[in-house]
Order: structure tokens, then C-alpha cells, then sequence
């Protein structure tokens, strides 16, 4: 009797596994997880910056954060970088964009504390969102991390463009790893 019931686990089990792979196959290629780059180039931390409590990611580049002095969180627009749409109104979730704000959730928990900067030019976008350069709390700057991973792309946006050159030097690395969104099944359509 016993050999029977391990047969009857063994033939389900197998049965089970063939459906779950069955399924994975015709659900499509899924995007892998941005891979953290671990030490990347870092600028320094401005003598200036400001500290910041993350309240929440909203997507790849934009998250909610406390300031002191302030009674409501500011919504927070990451600058020099755009990492694929997920939650913009009207616009299909693209490619590698659900990868893209785990991998800024990950690195942002709420609850952590970031250093911030403004740069001269402008201090919000046309959406009213804070535009900030920001540094983790480990010292990495995030919008390097975000680029060399693959999950954004360098995205200079006049006049704030002090770090254009050293993201776009990392998103080309990025894009010959084909890391994250440079890879398939993206291949770098992920802003189309």
C-alpha cells in the first residue's frame, strides 16, 4: 500500500510540474530582475544635502519621501534617469517597468533615509514633482545604480544635467551587458 501512495505523489507531483511549466511557456518570455551592480561610480555627497524619509516608490523613478519642516510627504521625481511607465495614467505598462520599480523598492525601502539635492535650474517638473539627485543610505548614488542595472536609461532633461555624462557612460554599459531593460525580451523598446 505504501509503494502505491508514493507512486500516486510521485505521478502527481510530476503532474503538477508539467502544468506549471505548460503554463510558463505560453504566458511569454518574462524580462529577468535588474541585477545591482554592487560599487558603482558615485559623486559625492553634496555639502549641502538634505536628509529624507522614504515614504513609498510609486514607480522605477519617482517615490513619495518626508522632509523635515514639511507636514505632508513630497512626491519625489528622481533626476537624470526614466525607467519604463507603470502607472501612468493612459499608457500601457511597458516592457521591464514592474522590474524596474522592484529593483527602486529594493534599494528604497520605507522607513530609509536618504541624502538629497536639488540642482540649479528648477527645483520641481510640470507635474509638480521635487526633482532631486539622491544618494542611498549606504553612499551609492541612485540614479547610477539605477542606470548600470539596466533599470532605467540616462535621461538628461535641461538644465538640471550635472550627472548626464557619467549616467550616460553607465547606461552604455549597461546596454552592451544587456542588462535589464537593454536585454531581452526588451532589447531597449521599453520607452516606445
Amino acid at each position: 500500500m505504501v509503494g502505491v501512495r508514493t507512486r500516486h505523489l510521485v505521478a502527481g507531483g510530476a503532474l503538477v510540474a508539467a502544468v506549471l511549466v505548460g503554463h510558463q511557456l505560453t504566458k511569454g518570455p518574462t524580462p529577468p530582475a535588474a541585477v545591482d551592480p554592487g560599487a558603482v561610480v558615485s559623486p559625492a555627497v553634496p555639502a549641502d544635502a538634505f536628509s529624507a524619509r522614504v515614504e513609498r516608490v510609486v514607480d522605477g523613478d519617482t517615490f513619495l519621501a518626508s522632509v523635515a519642516g514639511s507636514s505632508e510627504p513630497v512626491r519625489v521625481r528622481v533626476i537624470g534617469v526614466d525607467t519604463p511607465e507603470t502607472v501612468k495614467p493612459g499608457t500601457p505598462v511597458r516592457c521591464y517597468g514592474p522590474q524596474a520599480s522592484t529593483f527602486t523598492k529594493r534599494l528604497l525601502p520605507a522607513g530609509s533615509v536618504v541624502r538629497a539635492d536639488h540642482e540649479p535650474g528648477g527645483d520641481t517638473d510640470a507635474f509638480g514633482r521635487q526633482l532631486w539627485d539622491v544618494w542611498l543610505p549606504d553612499g551609492r548614488f541612485l540614479e547610477s545604480v539605477l542606470v548600470a542595472a539596466g533599470a532605467a536609461r540616462a535621461y538628461p532633461y535641461p538644465p538640471q544635467t550635472q550627472h548626464a555624462e557619467l549616467l550616460r557612460g553607465l547606461a552604455a554599459q549597461a546596454q552592451q551587458g544587456q542588462r535589464g531593460l537593454w536585454g531581452p525580451p526588451c532589447n531597449g523598446d521599453s520607452f516606445n
